[in-house]
């Protein structure tokens, strides 16, 4: 038998539909789209994906589809899966990987990308699945052939294939210095417009080889039997013919799968036409991933009632059917005992969301009471579908498929619910918090009082610098901790009216999701009109998978606006990367993005110069092993700092000098410190320095260029018993960032960026002293206004008990181990 779960429905911490297809000996498939926030489902559901063998993606690539996959490809490798097959419908899929090449590099792993083109077929013993292309009615011509030239295709893959070398290099390897990786590739054309889909057929079971009928017949035991088994007939000595069917029992079927990744309402009419003649027997389950852009019509209901039989399902993935429901629970539960000790720095995980009254009403499926529905039709929908064969696809539930005997009994498919919405607050408040017995805390003034409160940017904080510490781990999600990113909020102060600078230092994967989570969606706009810097301090793609997703959302808030542009200061690899995505997916972000190098920025008189990609048509003719041989180039005007773009980030953000020092962990790594002015008096400034991952940096970073800083943010990855490891991974124990703020002679220290290991409140005691006047250890979601960042301290006792019951959980989990 076969079990497929669904893994993620659209929410705002996973957007898109994925589906996870698992034999009854474990093998597994993934089948959908990998959004930002995936990979942190698994260890928050206890999956394991050590059988993972192939990722079938769906629909129209773009970093909304499959932000998720490169953080997924590097934690799977880290795992030890050593091979991995990654399909698509068209061979965009190779430009798209390719593109990653400055900060996806594993040794180790195969990853093999292979195109599926429409009707192809990719088979193996368990089961058979067809690739469907399906186009857009607004595309003039769909035989019109979007395929790559066969040249640059053929070098792309040749790059992924480097990508992932089997055996590790003899040197720390640096992507950016490495001939075979640094190569420049064309601008892609414009994204392939055709979605991907899916049929899914389970291989049949030969019937039991009936043992006794089989020597009734004469038939000895020893090699005829196993002719017979294989579907061959024998002849017996006497010259009698014995047939397969005389002594196997019927073959059993499955019903089969069909996946169809439907992305706006042009699509339907090509939809029903590309599927007008096909063949519905044995279809179990369809299931529709409608983008966002798809509409409850009588289109859509007719393409469903195109498929409908006596027993298929429906299973329908959309951000107007789908709960927005909160799928990182135990990150939520953390955040409420955080609030329960300090209410005014934290926001509740929202999770409101408008629902289709339409397909509510068209399938009588029920909502909570209180749920805000929209009707897009004046006339109501109707269907001949039955209610209960539609199903709202939710995460956890599975669909478990059976072997049937073809036209002696019905296809044996079953749904089973275990999707399990985050409780009430009240219950978990219950649950959680009142055990803690906190002094002055209860569930009337922590979540009644402050349920829907924002406390970011709110009355009391308007005008005064603010800090959200987004995500507050390193090296990959997990469940109490997303990866590295902090918004600050500095305002400048004009006529007595404050102006907000939001600036994010770092943005880990899924950065957007928190956001959203965090914040209510009134007041994003604003929040996304102020935001006028992001900051990427290296290449480690814990730093750094979430931007290209916060970049299409600014642009979502700034188009009309045509003077509105954003900053990115970053290494220069990384503009590279970020303008080839742009080219294929959103060519109009890229005009309003001023790009600085961090190495533009370096404090002293020496700049590194880049090197220089290898041309792409010196690639094709090297890309074998002569091109080892080469050595690459620097381009020496990038030596050369880019003052303009400089000067006018300066004036834009009111900047009165902007400093980096390379830090200690790896090639084109950056601390950084920001001096702002604060009022148009000159005198009125506040610095901010950041330490980004480094071992400790006494005298560039601490003595140098941010000295005296008004902020420090610092990674303090490890606790002080692992040194060892800290000098190992060149990161910080918790000790040594506090002596680099005390050499620094910073006014107020937050330690973030702890190891993923620790759930609970990192190493409080046996610190040296903290020189800073007030300082604090980062969380998910908190938000401190700099006057206040010292309201922490008096509470560090209280917050150790708070993590004993995740700490306790934790250490069940790895007595238990994993499901597999």
């Amino acid at each position: 038998m076969f079990t497929l779960t669904h893994i993620t429905h659209p929410t705002v911490d996973t957007k898109k539909p994925l589906l996870l297809l698992q034999s009854e000996h474990g093998d597994k498939f993934l089948f959908g789209q990998i959004p930002e926030g995936t990979q942190r489902t698994f260890p928050e559901n206890k999956t394991r994906l050590s059988k993972l063998e192939s990722i079938f993606l769906t629909g129209i690539l773009s970093w909304e589809s499959i932000g998720g996959l490169p953080g997924m490809i590097l934690t799977l490798s880290d795992q030890g899966v050593k091979s991995m097959n990654l399909f698509h419908g068209k061979d965009i899929i190779n430009f798209a990987v390719a593109t990653w090449r400055y900060f996806v590099f594993r040794f180790g792993m195969q990853l093999k990308t292979e195109i599926l083109a429409d009707s192809q077929v990719y088979e193996n013993k368990l089961m058979r699945v067809q690739s469907i292309l399906v186009g857009s009615s607004a595309d003039a011509d769909e035989s019109t052939d979007h395929s790559l030239p066969k040249g640059l295709n053929n070098a792309l893959k040749n790059i992924v294939l480097k990508m992932f070398p089997q055996h590790e290099p003899t040197a720390r390897h640096d992507p950016a210095s490495d001939p075979q990786m640094n190569v420049e590739i064309p601008q892609s054309p414009n994204m392939p417009t055709q979605s991907t889909c899916y049929e899914i057929s389970l291989k049949p079971i030969r019937g039991r080889f009936k043992v006794e009928e089989a020597m009734r017949l004469g038939v000895p035991k020893g090699q005829l039997f196993a002719q017979l088994t294989k579907g061959q007939s024998v002849t017996l000595e006497d010259g009698k013919i014995v047939e397969p069917h005389q002594v196997l029992e019927k073959q059993r079927n499955f019903a089969k799968v069909l996946i169809l990744d439907i992305p706006s309402d042009s699509y339907l009419p090509q939809f029903r036409k590309k599927f007008e003649n096909y063949d519905k027997s044995c279809l179990g389950a369809v299931y529709y991933f409608l983008g966002d852009d798809v509409t409850m019509s009588k289109q859509l209901v007719e393409l469903m009632e195109d498929f409908d039989q006596e027993n298929t399902h429906h299973f329908i993935s959309h951000s107007k059917i789908c709960p927005n429901s909160i799928v990182f629970k135990s990150s939520a539960i953390t955040t409420l005992k955080l609030k329960a000790i300090q209410p005014q720095n934290y926001n509740l995980p929202l999770s409101d969301r408008v629902f289709s009254k339409e397909f509510y009403e068209c399938f009588k499926k029920s909502l909570p009471r209180g749920t805000s529905m929209v009707q897009q039709r004046d006339q109501p929908l109707t269907s001949k579908i039955e209610g209960e064969k539609v199903h709202v696809m939710l995460q956890n539930d599975s669909v478990l498929i059976e072997p049937f005997t073809l036209g002696e009994e019905p296809l044996k498919m079953s749904c089973h619910q275990s999707f399990r919405p985050m409780p009430p607050w009240s219950t978990v408040y219950e649950r959680h918090i009142t055990p803690l017995k906190i002094t002055g805390a209860s569930y009337t003034s922590v979540v009644e009082g402050q349920g829907r409160a924002n406390n970011f940017n709110n009355g009391t904080s308007k005008g005064k610098v603010e800090v959200i510490t987004l995500g507050t781990g390193s090296s990959l999600p997990s469940k109490y901790r997303n990866v590295i990113s902090t918004l600050v909020k500095v305002p400048y102060v004009l006529n007595g009216k404050p102006y907000d600078r939001n600036i994010l230092l770092d943005a880990g994967e899924n950065t957007l999701g928190t956001i959203k989570r965090t914040i209510p969606d009134a007041e994003l706009p604003e929040l996304f009109r102020n935001l006028k810097l992001i900051y990427l301090s290296h290449l480690h793609a814990d730093h750094h998978l979430g931007i290209a997703s916060l970049l299409s959302e600014w642009y979502k808030h700034n188009a009309a606006n045509l003077s509105a542009n954003i900053y990115l200061v970053i290494p220069w690899q990384y503009r590279i990367f970020l303008k080839e995505w742009l080219s294929m997916e959103c060519h109009e972000i890229k005009d309003r993005i001023k790009f600085i190098s961090c190495e533009h920025l370096i404090d002293g008189g020496f700049v590194r110069k880049e090197f220089k990609p290898l041309p792409f048509e010196n690639f094709q003719t090297l890309g074998g092993p002569n091109i080892k041989k080469r050595r690459l180039e620097c381009d020496d005007k990038s030596s050369f700092r880019d003052r303009e773009t400089i000067t006018q980030m300066y004036r834009d953000l009111k900047i009165l000098t902007f400093q980096t020092c390379r830090a200690k962990h790896c090639d084109w790594a950056y601390s950084n410190s920001i001096t702002f002015f604060t009022k148009s008096d000159t005198s009125s400034v506040f610095k901010i320095s950041y330490s980004g991952d480094t071992r400790p940096n006494v005298e560039k970073f601490a003595k140098s260029i941010g000295q005296n800083s008004d902020l420090l943010i610092h990674e303090a990855t490890l606790d002080n018993e692992l040194l060892e490891d800290a000098v190992k991974k060149r990161h910080c124990t918790i000790n040594e960032a506090i002596e680099v703020s005390n050499q620094m002679g910073a006014h107020k220290l937050i330690l973030t960026h702890f190891s993923q290991r620790y759930p609970k409140l990192p190493q409080i005691d046996n610190n040296i002293k903290i020189d800073a006047k007030e300082y604090c250890f980062a969380f998910d979601g908190m938000i401190v206004t700099y006057d206040n960042i010292g309201g922490q301290t008096s509470k560090l006792g209280l917050l150790n008990s708070v993590f004993t019951e995740e700490q306790f959980l934790d250490d069940q989990d790895e007595i238990k181990g994993p499901s597999s």
